[in-house]
């Protein structure tokens, strides 16, 4: 038996979606949904790493001069890919909306996170 990193709930191996190191994943479609987005979470964030380390805003296509940060990737973008939004923070089981600074793909990731 293992314990689904996202829901809690124990689960066997024939209902396990993912199972690598210290990683268990459930076969439930909200935690797949979860994992799924987390590895293109990461994809992103690597992609926008290599086009900052080159001086370049970190949307694909759009050119140098990213001036601000994004308070959850921490990637930084031009002022036309960054917006000022109130975001849903959690502080332990309270969600407290906090003004910050959020890339679009990150504004979009709350959406499964929040659920």
């Amino acid at each position: 038996m293992d314990t689904c990193q996202y829901c809690g709930r124990p689960f066997c191996r024939l209902h396990s979606y993912r199972l690598e190191g210290h990683e268990a994943v459930c076969a439930g479609p909200r935690c797949r949904l979860k994992n799924d987005e987390l590895l293109e979470h990461m994809a992103y964030r690597q992609a926008v790493a290599r086009r900052n380390s080159a001086g370049l805003c970190g949307i694909d296509g759009c050119g140098p001069h990213p001036g601000l940060q994004c308070s959850l990737c921490l990637g930084h973008f031009c002022r036309e890919h960054v917006r000022e939004r109130i975001y849903p923070f959690r502080e332990g089981r309270v969600s407290v909306d906090r003004p910050a600074s959020v890339c679009e793909r990150c504004w979009q990731r709350r959406k499964i996170w929040r659920r």
